[in-house]
């Protein structure tokens, strides 16, 4: 978990620091991916009996094995991956936000209010998402390098646009590039 250990040599004495243990230490930890928060976070929510918590953890560590296993996918998938799993993630919460919509309908607040719950657990473990205007503003500036006008160079410009799935959702960078393009 940690990148750099710098070592030394304990300073005791002359006679015994040939022999004195070498020790190390952490200089700076680690970037975890999500997958690892996720795991140590199933282990602290199964620890704490925090119920709610551990089944969503468990839901989302599903769907990345899921994900990885799925033979019918082209792409291939790694669970090391932030931008892999925070796909995954982001359709888990568009799953449970379209469950909130149908329970509001059918007059459930109880289950709306658990999947709301389980939306707030999901998203923090999400990088910080870019806003519309921050999309918008890279898709402008994207558009105006390859000097792209009307909806068929949308292909060209989605492939330059260098926005990760972890910081945006690909609908909405499409949804951006469409109405630039169109305006």
């Amino acid at each position: 978990m940690f990148r750099l250990a710098v070592c030394s040599r304990a300073r005791l004495s002359t006679s015994i620091s040939a022999r004195a243990p070498i020790r190390c230490y952490a200089t700076e930890p680690a970037a975890a991916t999500i997958n690892s928060r996720l795991k140590s976070d199933l282990k602290t929510a199964m620890k704490a009996k925090e119920k709610a918590r551990l089944q969503v953890i468990k839901s989302v560590l599903s769907d990345i094995l899921y994900a990885e296993k799925n033979a019918a996918s082209s792409t291939s998938f790694s669970r090391d991956s932030d931008a892999d799993v925070a796909t995954v993630i982001q359709r888990a919460i568009k799953q449970r936000r379209d469950s909130i919509e149908k329970y509001t309908a059918g007059g459930r607040e109880d289950l709306a209010q658990a999947e709301a719950q389980e939306i707030e657990v999901l998203s923090g473990y999400l990088p910080e998402q870019l806003s519309a205007d921050q999309i918008e503003a890279r898709v402008k500036l994207v558009i105006q390098e390859l000097g792209a006008s009307g909806i068929k160079a949308m292909g060209a410009v989605m492939k330059a646009v260098d926005i990760s799935a972890a910081q945006a959702p690909k609908s909405k960078v499409a949804e951006a590039v469409k109405r630039l393009l169109s305006a």
